[in-house]
């Protein structure tokens, strides 16, 4: 066997088996709920309602998708190149507070002009709020995780203190600015959906990635990074410098969610405006292994089960928390699905002997 048919059936195994656990955990699903009282039929029937079965349900699940896309695609560029990012919610609030005060103060500009000052604004807060852990890790060891963590507080508490204060909107009983002009505001696709042009800037920003990690130096540099530093050294990559862009980059990416929400979704921001989509974002890329094309595809199934709680919730009473649970059944069935497919196989080949014998 050729090395290329080997590396072809190890990534037809690798695609094989991430089937088999997302439906095996779909199965778990239904199997749960039946417990409970409710039938798989309806269950089936709830799910699908409330994702495929209008134009305006199917559009604001993919602006879900939009969303958690660009927060996973977040943590996965720095952690390709071995720098931990689970900052994405304070980056994606950072940027769409920006976002919001660009939209609202700015003033005489043509909508194109607007809209592209405040989406460029939104992803230059992201990234500078990125930066500040990347360089306590780099210049001091700082660790990362720890750090990224704490800036989400502290971008929360900073952004909340000044929406609840200077820019709250006069009059307004919520924690929020004052609405966009309309020049700011990002066309909505479908009507009365949450799916707005902002979409188009999010597959931009997904291609951008995709070029990145395949056919660039820079792509190569972070793979190199994140498997072996002291090989990366030794073969001339720029370690502070590559790990520092990458974080920038997905602060950059986790800004401009923010901005997408603000221009195309609220028009305004919100205080809790994302409800934690940072820490699914690095889920995702975990499961996905940083892969651009499986954070897409791991990604359409969270927007997925998230759009289904909501009709389950709906139709048949069942917790919106349902939802959770079953990612996270995903979550431990992906991270063990070696071990799955390692036994699914013995199990076929034991089966294969006994054929044999008789």
């Amino acid at each position: 066997m050729t090395t290329s048919d080997r590396f072809g059936r190890g990534v037809l195994r690798q695609a094989l088996s991430f089937v088999i656990v997302i439906a095996l955990a779909l199965v778990m699903g239904l199997v749960m709920l039946a417990l409970d009282g409710f039938a798989p039929g309806d269950v089936v029937r709830s799910v699908y309602s409330s994702t495929f079965s209008s134009s305006f349900r199917f559009a604001n699940m993919v602006s879900r998708l939009v969303v958690i896309v660009l927060v996973a695609l977040a943590a996965a560029v720095p952690f390709k190149a071995g720098i931990w990012n689970i900052g994405g919610d304070g980056q994606m609030t950072v940027g769409g507070f920006i976002a919001a005060l660009v939209g609202f103060y700015v003033t005489g500009l043509p909508p194109l002009a607007h809209i592209g000052f405040a989406v460029i604004a939104a992803m230059i807060g992201g990234a500078l709020w990125a930066a500040i852990p990347a360089f306590l890790r780099l210049r001091y060891k700082a660790n990362e995780i720890v750090t990224t963590i704490m800036m989400n507080y502290l971008a929360v508490l900073l952004v909340g203190y000044l929406v609840n204060y200077p820019f709250r909107a006069p009059g307004s009983a919520n924690a929020e600015t004052s609405l966009i002009q309309n020049s700011a505001v990002l066309t909505r696709l479908v009507t009365l959906s949450n799916l707005s042009t902002g979409i188009y800037l999010a597959i931009a920003a997904f291609l951008v990635i995709c070029v990145l990690d395949w056919v660039t130096s820079w792509g190569y540099e972070w793979k190199v990074l994140g498997a072996n530093d002291e090989f990366a050294r030794y073969g001339g990559v720029r370690e502070t410098k590559m790990r520092f862009l990458a974080m920038a980059i997905g602060g950059g990416l986790a800004g401009l969610s923010g901005a997408i929400q603000v221009l195309g979704m609220f028009y305004k921001y919100t205080y809790g405006m994302g409800g934690g989509v940072g820490f699914t974002g690095v889920l995702i890329a975990l499961i996905a292994a940083n892969s651009p094309i499986l954070i897409l595809v791991v990604s359409m199934i969270f927007a997925f089960l998230v759009g289904g709680a909501i009709g389950l919730e709906a139709r048949l009473g069942v917790a919106t928390e349902f939802s959770s649970i079953l990612q996270g059944v995903i979550i431990l069935l992906v991270i063990t699905r070696s071990r799955i497919w390692g036994a699914l196989s013995a199990l076929g080949k034991r089966g294969k002997r006994y054929g044999e014998s008789g």
